[in-house]
């Protein structure tokens, strides 16, 4: 399967506050019910040393920073290129994480982000994490056909027309593994930095956690 970049539904600043409200939430809902969510907090719980502070790049509505918050105590704050719609419950800049200043954190976490942006910003992205943060987990989907139809099977029959045709294209965007390695690969190149690279059972998921 060949990459499609296309852009998202909810990547239009001008869709409906209670549409991408809607979408939001529904896509917490599916992030937890895949292990999305609770993959991150495991990391964060095996880190080594104390976690004070948690950056959540591309955080949305902040779902989940708040489950972060609550199941671990530490100070959480997000970043987006827009505000979500309120109420909004954890703390939330606007800001490009490619380019623009990052508030400092312990460990910083990007979940479903790369497939957003080209490789080129990829790069730009860890370069820019590895200045405020010592760790950055990122969590993506994998190109794959097979949790393209699972996706299309069990959650598109439940959820808007925007999560379902957004989840579609956020598949299509995905990088595969090598793909996704590869250019991790060249960001962190002299640099010393420590990678792990896991991709979940049936494609579902792959996790690249990059340490300095």
């Amino acid at each position: 399967m060949d990459r499609r970049d296309a852009k998202e539904l909810l990547e239009d600043h001008g869709l409906p506050a209670a549409t991408a409200r809607r979408a939001y939430r529904e896509l917490a809902i599916v992030h937890r019910c895949l292990g999305n969510h609770s993959a991150i907090v495991e990391r964060l719980k095996a880190h080594p040393g104390r976690v004070r502070t948690v950056l959540d790049i591309g955080c949305g509505e902040g779902a989940l920073l708040e489950e972060i918050r609550r199941k671990l105590a530490v100070e959480v704050i997000g970043v987006d290129l827009r505000l979500a719609p309120p109420p909004v419950l954890v703390p939330i800049v606007v800001g490009d994480a490619t380019r623009d200043p990052l508030p400092a954190a312990d460990v910083a976490v990007a979940v479903c982000v790369a497939h957003h942006l080209c490789p080129v910003d990829i790069v730009r992205l860890i370069h820019n994490v590895s200045l405020t943060s010592r760790r950055l987990i990122i969590l993506d989907l994998v190109r794959h056909h097979i949790p393209l139809l699972l996706f299309r099977a069990f959650v598109c029959p439940l959820v808007s027309y925007v999560t379902a045709s957004d989840g579609v294209t956020s598949f299509r965007r995905a990088y595969t593994p090598q793909e996704l390695g590869a250019i991790v690969a060249s960001a962190i190149q002299g640099t010393g930095a420590r990678v792990v690279h896991s991709v979940s059972p049936f494609y579902l998921r792959q996790i690249v956690d990059i340490s300095w």
